[in-house]
């Protein structure tokens, strides 16, 4: 005879026997117990959880010869039939293939017609969502109203792409992922079963390999017993998966602590020689921060999580949790980022290297705090002196002040003991302001000298314009201009300002007299030619904000 894998070898055969779905079995059971089956049902959920079998189990409880039942016997032909997938009352049917209108329509014909020998006549319909819309359409009043002898079971992994109108019309249940706990006790069951010796990290590894698909972790192990026969070790494992050994991922996240980026290369370049994939590296890596992450997150109270042993006890604290999450985006932006294998290894080493080199990160919150601790620091010492004589210490402005002010005017004010707001007169700050915004951008600049400088306190720079100048204050108070003026006033007096616009009742102001670059010429200049007073002129310039800089006559 053929051979027959262990999945199907040792498919579930009864409620008791399906792993990790504890609450569909418990709903199941008491509906049959207390004659609630409802006429249609809809299981969904990842592959390899259970779904099909479930189908097949609710099906032999409701025809068994002893039945309806909520644990059938296996032993009837009825329930033998319905194991093999034979019966001619419970008809399997595969919605990839048989996915048309016509298919339908043949179903919607025979529903009428009484079961051969068993009590219901049971549709199980797998992938349904790959059933076409005109599909799920010519269902859809059969499915409602059934008659009383039929029931339904549909199975899918996709359920997103079934028609809400089918959906309502079904009982659904979500399977879930099964844990790494449950998948390892049916492994460990089976290798009994089986004559197979099997160490428990192999078991783990399995189980882990698997990501809660029971079906793929035996495939797994049959994989493994034609690989090793008697006898299945961790090492087995990683050969026939094609991981990673544990103690070269060890080795990698020890050279990120030492910030060794030599050994980190070598065990790259070690793992890519031995025929492993970068995909399936970054991902094992990518693993155990996932480990790392929740392990700094909360702890051992972490039930929920298989550990990593040895790494969380290793490296659990040699990582914040802010670093951690900074490692895993580098490494799953590289397996994003292309699949082309070469250049895969190229994107590898270069996230290897950064994260070999990297400093800890600190939270966002952390910097805030560090800002709010600078700027209220700042504020008093701007507000008041420090040091038994009045004057402000040095010492303290360096450490708070990454480049304390050089100026001789603020020299002289801090060693007499006056205030940031008084290192300056209102001339010189107004002077130093405008030149720097006139190199930089003169539009601005012809805006900024038509106002007048009033009072620069708190860190604040007040500018007036007079009431009829409101297009020069409004331009000025545009995100960008005003970005341009505070920078240079942050440069000219070295130290953070903020920019007020006022206008005032008048419209005539008295302004600070400015010094202007070689080529320019001031408004009193320009007032003396007579081309200044052409109406096209002046009203171009107040639309323009702009000034005159030479006239060629």
């Amino acid at each position: 005879m053929s051979y027959v894998v262990l999945a199907r070898r040792y498919r579930p055969q009864t409620f008791d026997d399906l792993v990790g779905q504890e609450p569909i079995v418990t709903t199941l059971r008491n509906a049959i117990r207390s004659n609630r089956v409802a006429h249609a049902y809809l299981l969904t959920g990842p592959r390899g959880v259970g779904k099909t079998s479930m189908a097949r189990i609710l099906s032999k409880a409701l025809n068994c010869q002893h039945g309806p039942t909520d644990s059938p016997c296996n032993v009837c032909d009825i329930c033998r039939c319905i194991s093999v997938g034979n019966d001619i009352d419970v008809l399997e049917i595969d919605g990839a293939s048989n996915r048309g209108i016509d298919e339908v329509r043949d179903i919607r014909q025979n529903v009428g017609y009484a079961p051969s020998r068993a009590r219901y006549k049971i549709y199980i319909i797998d992938e349904v969502h790959m059933l076409t819309r005109e599909a799920f359409n010519a269902l859809l009043k059969t499915l409602e109203e059934p008659p009383a002898h039929v029931k339904f079971i549909f199975a899918t992994t996709a359920v997103n792409r079934l028609p809400e109108t089918v959906q309502s019309r079904c009982q659904r249940f979500d399977f879930k992922n099964i844990s790494v706990q449950d998948i390892e006790k049916r492994l460990l069951y089976i290798c009994k079963a089986e004559g197979v010796q099997v160490e428990p990290s192999a078991l783990h590894m399995i189980a882990r390999y698997a990501r809660g698909g029971l079906r793929d972790s035996q495939s797994v192990l049959d994989q493994l017993l034609s690989f090793c026969k008697d006898k299945i070790s961790p090492a087995d494992v990683h050969f026939v998966l094609g991981s990673v050994d544990e103690d070269k991922i060890l080795g990698l996240f020890d050279s990120f602590v030492k910030k060794d980026v030599s050994t980190a290369l070598r065990i790259v370049n070690d793992v890519l020689s031995e025929g492993k994939t970068p995909g399936e590296f970054v991902d094992q890596v990518l693993s155990c921060m996932r480990d790392l992450l929740v392990f700094s997150s909360c702890g051992q109270e972490a039930k929920w999580v298989e550990f990593n042993t040895p790494l969380v006890q290793q490296y659990g604290k040699s990582f914040s949790r802010d670093t951690l999450m900074y490692m895993i985006q580098i490494l799953s932006d590289t397996k994003m980022r292309t699949t082309d294998s070469f250049l895969q290894r190229i994107l590898l080493e270069m996230a290897v290297i950064k994260l070999s080199r990297m400093e800890s990160i600190g939270s966002l919150n952390e910097v805030v705090e560090r800002i709010a601790l600078l700027e209220s620091s700042l504020v008093r010492l701007d507000s008041e002196p420090i040091g038994g004589n009045g004057a402000i210490q040095k010492p303290i402005i360096q450490q708070i002040v990454s480049e304390p002010m050089a100026s001789e005017e603020y020299r002289a004010a801090t060693d007499e003991g006056k205030n940031l707001e008084n290192a300056y007169d209102k001339k010189g700050i107004w002077e130093k302001i405008l030149l720097a915004v006139q190199s930089k951008k003169k539009s601005t600049w012809a805006l900024l000298k038509e106002g007048r400088f009033v009072e620069f306190k708190d860190g604040e720079i007040t500018v007036e314009f007079p009431s009829n100048y409101s297009f020069h204050r409004q331009k000025l108070d545009q995100i960008e201009e005003k970005k341009l003026v505070e920078q240079c006033a942050r440069e000219a007096i070295q130290s953070d300002v903020r920019l007020k616009l006022i206008m005032s009742k008048s419209a005539s102001l008295e302004k600070n007299k400015t010094t202007l670059l070689p080529g320019c010429e001031s408004s009193e200049q320009q007032a003396v030619d007579p081309i200044f007073s052409e109406p096209a002129v002046k009203k171009t310039l107040e639309l323009f904000g702009g000034h005159v800089i030479k006239v060629n006559k």
